[in-house]
């Protein structure tokens, strides 16, 4: 496998180790954080590894980063090729089938049958990879909770707590125990849990449309319990993550 990339910015190679380009410092991927919208800079960095994909199609490495690349960009069904062929390639990594599970579970649903046989599969390649372990906990919280009754969400949310402990970096186990909460009627638990997520958002590797739903949440919530003010700053933040959140914008006007 080639272990350079070149920049798109300035076309200096540097190696896929590092997390900006030591000429220009161009953020390389793959990396954490949000955009508000698919960046020219992660356009380009997309353009540049199918290029190199032509050249090095049995690059096991670079297809895992074009998958991430793709996912970031919000093109979940290129994210999922991409991923599918990494897996093909290497098929001892257990990452691979973790971000298969990730990007399946932004874009199908946390109870998604693939999300599930994902992370069982990087469970298996690493019976040590806890993020994978966490990632079939949601999993399985999400399908009891969305197939089960309420008399199961204390079930669903003992799932998630074990989730945390083992990956208390997944944005997305945060946010769905928020929506039990929600249904469970406890606002004060739902909004300290997604304020944790809204932490971690930025961080992660989901794409920022993403990241404006969980502000967007925060914002309803504050604006329920009548606290306008912190209604208006999460809000604020979910339309600037992304302008096209039409259910933040007309909460705006309402307040």
């Amino acid at each position: 496998m080639t272990s350079g990339y070149s920049c798109p910015c300035c076309g200096g190679e540097s190696d896929f180790s590092s997390d900006c380009c030591q000429y220009c410092g161009t953020p390389f991927l793959p990396q954490g954080g949000g955009f508000a919208n698919p960046s020219k800079n992660l356009a380009l960095q997309i353009a540049d590894m199918e290029a190199k994909t032509v050249k090095t199609p049995k690059d096991a490495k670079l297809h895992y980063a074009l998958g991430e690349a793709y996912h970031r960009y919000g093109d979940y069904v290129k994210a999922d090729l991409s991923l599918e062929k990494a897996a093909a390639l290497s098929p001892g990594e257990a990452h691979i089938p973790h971000m298969q599970a990730w990007n399946s579970g932004i874009k199908n649903g946390w109870e998604c049958v693939k999300v599930g046989k994902c992370a069982e599969r990087a469970m298996a390649l690493d019976p040590k990879f806890k993020p994978a372990q966490a990632m079939k906990l949601l999993n399985s919280a999400a399908q009891l909770y969305l197939f089960g009754t309420r008399d199961d969400y204390n079930a669903v949310l003992e799932m998630l707590s074990r989730a945390l402990k083992l990956d208390p970096e997944n944005t997305y186990v945060y946010l769905y125990a928020a929506t039990v909460y929600e249904e469970a009627r406890q606002p004060a638990d739902a909004i300290k849990v997604l304020e944790k997520a809204a932490e971690l958002s930025l961080k992660d590797i989901a794409p920022a449309k993403e990241d404006a739903r969980i502000f967007a949440r925060l914002g309803f919530l504050y604006h329920k319990l009548g606290k306008p003010e912190e209604a208006k700053k999460y809000l604020a933040k979910a339309v600037s993550l992304d302008p096209n959140n039409t259910t933040a914008k007309k909460l705006q006007k309402i307040l």
